[in-house]
């Protein structure tokens, strides 16, 4: 082996990830002249630091020298960006883990160059509080100031300011009861139109430290109005909707400042369960894809759906695609073999379909296999990671479940398979689960059903790009 080369049996190829240490929340996402800023968690040898890269297109990263460092105060953790444009900068808030005090305060930095380099304010801490939990600051415009929203263990608090230093609290949100298996983390607020209504609606969302549905981390939102004070949550939304039903998907935040009000949201790729264990190196922890949410009004709920963005369609070759076509019961399709990147977009006819179970085995070694199981008549989709490959943890292996509707016209999947991940959006992205894996070999890709038969209207696989290999310190 050549010299300097390193293993990097698992790292990802249409993913982010950083080069080495690890890394995990997202932070700072903000749109600024052209490109995508994606800062992150950076742990490196027990020292935490925002590490930093730059997109022109959500899918080339370069990465950047890391950007915030930890200083006499404490360590940097998790935080956000906005865009100060009557004084032509970039402006970052983070949390302090505090040295001496052991508490969580609010710190402040300045970019005059497009975040290459930042200034920390001489006044840091500029928001201090006595509560054991009180972090993650999101700052967003609202009319004619500034609103930061952050955690405080048991809820979230609304700030107000006009100058970005000094802040004033205007209320709290805390959900029902329902909502709270675990610490609100790394909150979020933002506005969004309804598709085909065209009314505005705010939607917060929080990441929970315990309590998800496939257990340990996950993310819930909220769907109602906020009027510059106060959020409140819509009379039948009170409890939170879970954003994704699988393992690893956490901390999610969306950009500031997008073009044409798009809303985009990338995740930590990983579970605190197990961060510490997996099976990866030099590096631990990655992202998600690039997520584009929208907001769609369901049975008297308003429900988001997530989708790569459309940008990421630029990796695809090699199009196989099948119409129109029964599949059997008890038949096994294979659509493709060897590969370690691929994206599947499958649609079945509700109606035409009469297997008891049906979906995609995805072959990973000798007597190994990822499963996504579809099953009508229970409503729900099952992903089994039981026997993957390597298992890191006694809390990694496991079966996870989520409902699914069968009452549409047609059953749709999305699935991006990445070398160690997997992320399934079903009908349109209503609903996502996202699950780390770690195969001895490559894919091999089946289709199959069960008890009776189907038929597919529509099978497209395509390869990826391993964009990661040449862009993450070129684009």
């Amino acid at each position: 082996m050549p010299k300097g080369v390193k293993m990097e049996k698992y790292r990802p190829k249409i993913h982010f990830s950083a080069e080495d240490y690890i890394i995990n929340d997202p932070n700072g996402l903000v749109y600024y002249k052209g490109e995508y800023h994606l800062f992150h968690q950076y742990n490196i040898n027990e020292q935490i630091y925002w590490g930093h890269a730059v997109s022109k297109d959500l899918v080339h990263w370069k990465r950047l020298p890391k950007a915030i460092a930890p200083d006499k105060i404490g360590q940097i953790w998790s935080g956000s960006a906005v865009v100060d444009e009557e004084n032509q900068r970039m402006v970052a808030f983070f949390t302090y883990s505090e040295h001496e005090t052991k508490r969580q305060s609010q710190g402040v930095a300045f970019s005059y160059d497009k975040g290459r380099t930042w200034e920390k304010y001489s006044g840091n801490p500029i928001l201090t509080d006595s509560r054991e939990d009180f972090r993650d600051p999101k700052v967003f415009r609202y009319e004619e100031k500034w609103v930061m929203i952050l955690s405080g263990g048991d809820c979230v608090l609304l700030y107000e300011s006009k100058d970005l230093i000094h802040w004033n609290q205007i209320s709290s949100f805390k959900g029902n009861q329902e909502s709270h298996t675990g610490v609100w983390e790394c909150p979020d607020l933002f506005p969004m139109i309804v598709e085909t209504t065209e009314e505005k609606k705010w939607v917060l969302t929080v990441s929970i430290n315990d309590g998800s549905p496939a257990g340990g981390t996950g993310m819930q939102y909220f769907v109602g109005e906020f009027d510059g004070q106060k959020f409140i949550a819509d009379s039948n939304q009170e409890k939170g909707l879970w954003i994704d039903y699988g393992k690893d998907f956490y901390a999610g935040v969306t950009w500031n400042h997008v073009p044409k009000d798009r809303r985009l949201m990338i995740a930590w790729a990983d579970n605190w369960q197990y961060r510490d264990y997996l099976p990866t190196s030099p590096f631990k922890g990655q992202m998600s894809c690039v997520r584009e949410l929208k907001l769609v009004q369901k049975e008297k709920k308003y429900i988001l759906k997530q989708l790569p963005v459309k940008e990421m369609e630029c990796l695809r070759t090699n199009k196989h695609e099948m119409k129109n076509i029964k599949m059997g019961a008890d038949e096994e399709w294979t659509l493709c073999d060897k590969k370690e990147v691929l994206e599947l977009d499958i649609s079945y006819p509700i109606e035409k379909i009469h297997a008891q179970t049906f979906g995609i085995k995805i072959s990973t070694g000798k007597n190994r296999q990822f499963e996504i199981v579809f099953c009508k008549e229970k409503q729900c989709c099952v992903v089994d990671r039981t026997t993957t490959g390597v298992n890191p943890h006694d809390k990694f292996a496991g079966k996870y479940k989520a409902p699914v509707d069968f009452t549409q016209e047609f059953l749709t999947i999305k699935l991006l398979m990445d070398v160690s991940q997997s992320e399934l959006f079903i009908n349109n992205g209503e609903v996502v689960m996202s699950n780390l894996l770690f195969p001895e070999d490559f894919y091999k890709v089946k289709l199959f059903a069960t008890g009776g038969d189907l038929v597919i209207e529509k099978s497209i696989i395509y390869e990826m790009d391993e964009i990661m290999k040449h862009s993450l310190d070129e684009a």
